[in-house]
C-alpha cells in the first residue's frame, strides 16, 4: 500500500503514519513544509523506519496543488492507494484568516491535488466542529443540517467537508474526531486544548484549599472526550475496510460526558478538592442575548473578564462552550469497528495519566521563568527591617539574585552587617539608617533613594512590631495600639506613598507587604498587632484597583510564626513550631517571582473560610485556644517570668503551625 499523508506532523498525524508504516510493504509520502525539513529524521526515528519507506515531499498546505513540484506529482500518479489530509488548523484562538487558508483553502487544493494523482481514496479528517453548535443528536449522515456556525472553527471544518462532499470526484470517506486528547496509555499530548484548559484553575484550587474541602463548580453540556490512541486506531482500521466510501464516520465517545462530572474527574487525577456544588451555565440564558452582547461589551466588563479569565489560566472565549449542546450517534462508526476491539476507553481509566504528562511537560509554569534572578536581576529592591530576621534573610537572597538591595533599618551596625554579607557573596547594597516611625526621616530617605536609583522597582515592607497581650490586659495601654500603628501602617504606608508616584511614571513597580496569618485568624491576644496589619492590607487592596492600568502590583504575604527577635520574648514559643527566617525569606521570593495577590499558608487560608462561612464556630475554636494558652510574663508586668507549655498546648501548636496564640 502506498499513502500520501498531509499533517504527518502533527499530533495526529504522526501516530497515524506510524500505524500505517506498520502494515506490510507500507510506504508513506508525507507533506512537509521545508523549514521543517530538520526534523524529518527524528520523525523516520519514531517511526522505526528509513527514507526508503517515509519519503518527505516538500510542498505547503496553502498553495496550489499543495505547492508540489510537477516532477514530483509526476512520480506520485497513479501509484497513491489512500490520501489522508489531516493538515489544519486545529486552534480556537486562531484568527479567521489563518483557518480560512488552511481549512478551507487547503482543502480545496488536496482534493485538487487528489484528482491529479488519481489516488485510491480520500479520506479527510475533520471534526465534531463541522456540526456548530448543534441543538441535539447529530447523526453521521447529517450536514446541512449543522447551525451555530458563527465561530471561525466551526465554519471552516464545516465548508472543509463541503468541499469534499461536492467537489471530490475520488472515492472519498470523511471522520469527525471528538475532542482529542492524549494518549491513554502515556498520557502524552502536545498542547494545551480542550479540557485541558480547566487544568490550570484545578492545579491552582489545590495549591489554595485541602482535598477534602469541597467546592463550587460549574456544570454545562456534554463534552465528547477521545484519547488519540482510540482516534488514530479507527482511522487505521476503517479506512482499509471495504465497501465504505461516501460515510462518515463519528470516531466519538457513545457516553459523553457532562462538564460538572469531566471537572471532578480531573479534580480527582490531579488531588485537587472536588466541586460538590455545581452552579449550571445555562441558568444565565433567560437573559436576551443583545442585552449580554451590550453588557460584555463595556469596557469595565471586558476588562474584569479577560482578567478572571487569565488568572484562571483560560483563553478568551472559552467559557461559551461549557453549554455545548451537541450530542453525537456514532452507529457508522461503531458498525464499522465491530469486532476489531478498537473502542473507547472510560475517561476515569486514564485520566491521571492525562494530568501527569501536563503537570510535567505543559504546565505554562514549566516554560516560565520562575527563579528569583529572573525577577529581580537588574532591578532596584527596597527592604525595610533588612538588619535581621525575615528582612535580612530576604536581603541575602534578593542580592544573591542579582538585585540592587536598598537595605533601611533604624540599626546601623546591623546594616553595615547586612551589607557586608550581600557584598561578600557579590551583590551590591546600599544601606539607609531610617526610623519609620520618623515620618520626616521617611520622606529624607526616599528622596536620597529615588535621586541615586531614579525608581525602586520592588519595595517590601517588612519592618514591623509585635505585641502578645489581650484586650483585658490593655484598658489602660492605648499607647501599645498606637505605637504598633504607628510602624505597622503609617511608617509602611509613608514609605509606600514616598515611592508610588516614580513606579506609577516608570508603569511598572511592585509592592510586597509582610502581613500575618493573625490577620487571616482573628488570632486572640494580637488585637493590637492584628490592627495594624490588616490596615495595610486593606490599603493595598484598594491600591491595588486604582493602579491595576500602571503595570504596579501589590502583594500581601501573610506571614505565619517565624523565630526571630520579636517572637522571641514569648518564651512559649521556644516549644512552639516556627519558620526559620530562611523558610519566611522563601514566601517573600514566592510573593517577588508570582506577584499574586496574597501569599498564604493552606492553614491561614482555612481559617479565613472558616471564619468567613462560620463565624461563630471560628469564634468559639478561638476562644478555646485563647483561654488555653496563659498570658506572657510581659503582659502581666512580670517579664523575667518563663511560661511552659503543657501537653496539650504542645499537641494543639502542632496542629495549628504557624498559628499566634
Amino acid at each position: 500500500m502506498r499513502y500520501f499523508v498531509t499533517g504527518a506532523t502533527g499530533f495526529i498525524g504522526s501516530r497515524l503514519v506510524e500505524r500505517l508504516l506498520k502494515r506490510e510493504g507500507a510506504v508513506v509520502y508525507f507533506l512537509i513544509r521545508s523549514h521543517k525539513l530538520g526534523s524529518v529524521d527524528a520523525l523516520r526515528a519514531r517511526w522505526g523506519v528509513g527514507e526508503d519507506r517515509a519519503i518527505a515531499i516538500v510542498g505547503d498546505l496553502t498553495e496550489p496543488d499543495l505547492g508540489l513540484p510537477r516532477a514530483d506529482r509526476g512520480r506520485l500518479r497513479g501509484k497513491i492507494d489512500h490520501f489522508f489530509h489531516l493538515a489544519a488548523v486545529y486552534d480556537l484562538a486562531a484568527s479567521a484568516e489563518a483557518q480560512e487558508r488552511a481549512n478551507v483553502q487547503g482543502t480545496l487544493y488536496a482534493v485538487q491535488l487528489a484528482e491529479e494523482l488519481g489516488v485510491g481514496c480520500f479520506h479527510l479528517v475533520s471534526s465534531i466542529a463541522a456540526a456548530g453548535l448543534y441543538e441535539g443528536v447529530f447523526r453521521e449522515d447529517m450536514f446541512d443540517e449543522a447551525e451555530n456556525l458563527e465561530h471561525p472553527y466551526f465554519r471552516t471544518k464545516h465548508e472543509s467537508e463541503r468541499i469534499v462532499r461536492t467537489q471530490c470526484k475520488r472515492p472519498w470517506r470523511i471522520y469527525r474526531p471528538g475532542i482529542v486528547v492524549g494518549d491513554s496509555h502515556t498520557g502524552e499530548m502536545d498542547k494545551i486544548d480542550g479540557p485541558y484548559y480547566f487544568f490550570k484553575p484545578i492545579q491552582k484550587l489545590r495549591r489554595l484549599l485541602p482535598t477534602w474541602m469541597p467546592a463550587i463548580g460549574v456544570e454545562g453540556g456534554r463534552l465528547n472526550l477521545v484519547p488519540v490512541d482510540f482516534v488514530t486506531a479507527a482511522l487505521d482500521y476503517i479506512a482499509h475496510q471495504p465497501g465504505l466510501d461516501g460515510h462518515c464516520f463519528h470516531l466519538t465517545d457513545a457516553h459523553p460526558r457532562r462538564v460538572g462530572d469531566l471537572l471532578n474527574i480531573f479534580a480527582r487525577a490531579g488531588h485537587a478538592p472536588e466541586f460538590a456544588v455545581r452552579l449550571n451555565a445555562r441558568m444565565f440564558g433567560f437573559i436576551p442575548h443583545s442585552l449580554r452582547h451590550g453588557v460584555a461589551g463595556l469596557k469595565p466588563v471586558r476588562r474584569i473578564g479577560e482578567q478572571m479569565m487569565k488568572d484562571l489560566g483560560l483563553p478568551a472565549g472559552i467559557l461559551q462552550f461549557v453549554n455545548y449542546p451537541t450530542r453525537f450517534d456514532n452507529r457508522e462508526a461503531a458498525r464499522a469497528l465491530a469486532g476489531s476491539g478498537i473502542e473507547v476507553p472510560p475517561i476515569e481509566s486514564y485520566a491521571w495519566k492525562l494530568w501527569d504528562y501536563w503537570e510535567r511537560h505543559l504546565d505554562p509554569e514549566l516554560f516560565v521563568d520562575r527563579s528569583l534572578k529572573g525577577a529581580v536581576e537588574g532591578k532596584v529592591v527596597m527592604i525595610t527591617g533588612s538588619g535581621q530576621g525575615i528582612g535580612k534573610a530576604t536581603a541575602l537572597k534578593v542580592g544573591a539574585a542579582g538585585a540592587a538591595v536598598l537595605l533601611v533599618d533604624r540599626e546601623a551596625e546591623r546594616l553595615a552587617e547586612t551589607k557586608q554579607e550581600i557584598e561578600q557573596a557579590g551583590g551590591k547594597a546600599v544601606a539607609y539608617v531610617c526610623d519609620l516611625t520618623d515620618f520626616e526621616h521617611v520622606d529624607a530617605m526616599v528622596a536620597r533613594a529615588l535621586a541615586e536609583h531614579e525608581v525602586v522597582d520592588i519595595l517590601v515592607n517588612n519592618a514591623g512590631r509585635s505585641i502578645r497581650r489581650s484586650i483585658e490586659h490593655s484598658f489602660d495601654r492605648f499607647h501599645d495600639f498606637e505605637r504598633l500603628m504607628k510602624l505597622n501602617y503609617f511608617g509602611a504606608l509613608r514609605l509606600t506613598l514616598g515611592l508610588l508616584p516614580a513606579m506609577q511614571r516608570k508603569k511598572r513597580g511592585h509592592v510586597v507587604n509582610i502581613s500575618s496569618i493573625g490577620v487571616l485568624t482573628n488570632a486572640p491576644r494580637f488585637s493590637a498587632y492584628v490592627a495594624s496589619k490588616a490596615a495595610m492590607d486593606a490599603f493595598a487592596r484598594c491600591a491595588a484597583s486604582e493602579f491595576a492600568d500602571d503595570g504596579i502590583a501589590f502583594t500581601t504575604v501573610n506571614m505565619p510564626l517565624v523565630r526571630t527577635a520579636m517572637s522571641a520574648p514569648t518564651t512559649l514559643y521556644e516549644h512552639t513550631p516556627m519558620l526559620a527566617p530562611e523558610e519566611a525569606a522563601e514566601l517573600v521570593a514566592k510573593a517577588i517571582i508570582e506577584r499574586p495577590e496574597r501569599v498564604a499558608t493552606r492553614l491561614g487560608i482555612v481559617g479565613e473560610v472558616l471564619h468567613a462561612l462560620a463565624p461563630k464556630a471560628a469564634h468559639i475554636i478561638m476562644n478555646a485556644a485563647y483561654r488555653m494558652y496563659p498570658e506572657s510574663g510581659a503582659a502581666v508586668g512580670h517579664p523575667q517570668a518563663r511560661v511552659e507549655p503543657t501537653p496539650e498546648q504542645t499537641a494543639f501548636a502542632e496542629l495549628t503551625r504557624g498559628f499566634h496564640f
